[in-house]
């Protein structure tokens, strides 16, 4: 491709009505064999979990200023997957969510946003490997720096050039390296959402429950769905009754959960608020604090433990993102709720 023509696109770009030119946050996945599926990708953002997937429309695009950070647009361009995060503050672009995200692949990164934050980034086969901070070549640093010499060098040479010629370079860059291409016409399509929750940490711990219980996760994959259902339900009880989490959405989708019935998007998201509302002292900063109100973190996390389970029931009990949370609200407590899961699984085998 012609570097120069992709700059003078991207010029363009970000100087037209476009809503790139004063933030942006891009992440491109170019995979070393098939193409990464969007579900996967958004699988891999949380480190094996599963978020809540929603179809934008002009509404949704107009709102998502709210959801700064927890907002991550998906699509498809030839092999590529792109990751698109209007506002420029980026959760794809922490150094532990590239890694996941370049599993058998190559992830490149770029944002800036109006806190002057920016940055060129770079991963593959689940490592981060570089970065070049405010896109000044001199500040290359990381893992194997070297990955990102070249682009360094493409930087240098627009280095006193005026603004956007160093923004435009990079996306130009990354095009270059994975033949994606950002559209000015992204947000005219609906398009699916990846809606990341707050993290229980700023370390960004993975949600995907086989991290920490590998072998719990493969035994409750092989039994029957009826079991996982049964294994999920125990520790919803478990946690409403050790929490106090008996608050009133919960309570109806758990009754309604245990009576066999389809919980249905009102319940759900009715228990969503509940649990968004006992986060609401760290909703501003996208993670949580726990030493700063230790028994309301757990019980916070627990929430999100439940409505995960809850989510799950309703589709077919394979995701077990509840579990990880369950895991890290209940701390030492953990043990023995794991030991009767495990005995519940060698009932169902005998």
């Amino acid at each position: 491709m012609n570097l120069d023509s992709a700059v003078a696109y991207y010029t363009d770009l970000i100087q037209s009505d476009a809503p790139f030119g004063e933030a942006l946050a891009w992440t491109v996945i170019r995979p070393l064999g098939d193409p990464v599926p969007l579900t996967t990708a958004a699988i891999r953002l949380i480190g094996g979990g599963h978020p809540e997937l929603v179809e934008s429309d002009e509404e949704f695009t107009e709102e998502a200023v709210f959801l700064e950070g927890k907002a991550v647009y998906l699509g498809q361009t030839g092999t590529a997957t792109m990751l698109l995060e209007p506002g420029g503050f980026s959760y794809a672009g922490r150094p532990q969510v590239m890694a996941w995200l370049s599993q058998d692949a190559q992830v490149w990164h770029l944002s800036w946003n109006l806190a002057g934050t920016r940055g060129l980034e770079y991963a593959a086969h689940g490592q981060w490997l570089a970065r070049i901070p405010t896109l000044i070549p001199d500040m290359l640093h990381g893992a194997d720096p070297a990955a990102l010499e070249e682009e360094a060098a493409a930087l240098q040479e627009v280095a006193d050039a005026p603004w956007p010629a160093k923004q435009a370079t990079a996306m130009a860059i990354i095009e270059a390296r994975t033949g994606a291409r950002l559209p000015m016409d992204w947000f005219d399509q609906p398009r699916p959402v990846a809606i990341i929750d707050p993290l229980v940490s700023v370390e960004c711990p993975p949600i995907g429950l086989w991290h920490y219980e590998p072998d719990l996760h493969a035994r409750l994959h092989l039994v029957s769905q009826e079991h996982r259902r049964a294994s999920l339900l125990r520790v919803v009880d478990l946690l409403v009754e050790s929490f106090d989490l008996g608050l009133p959405s919960i309570t109806r989708a758990v009754r309604a959960a245990h009576g066999g019935e389809a919980l249905g998007v009102d319940l759900l998201e009715g228990v969503r608020e509940e649990w968004e509302s006992l986060g609401e002292r760290w909703a501003g900063r996208g993670y949580a604090v726990q030493e700063e109100n230790e028994d309301a973190w757990r019980r916070w996390v627990a929430a999100n433990a439940i409505r995960h389970s809850l989510r799950s029931l309703d589709d077919g009990a394979n995701h077990l993102d509840g579990l990880t949370y369950a895991r890290f609200a209940l701390s030492d407590g953990w043990h023995d709720i794991r030991a009767g899961i495990r005995q519940m699984i060698r009932d169902a085998s005998s």
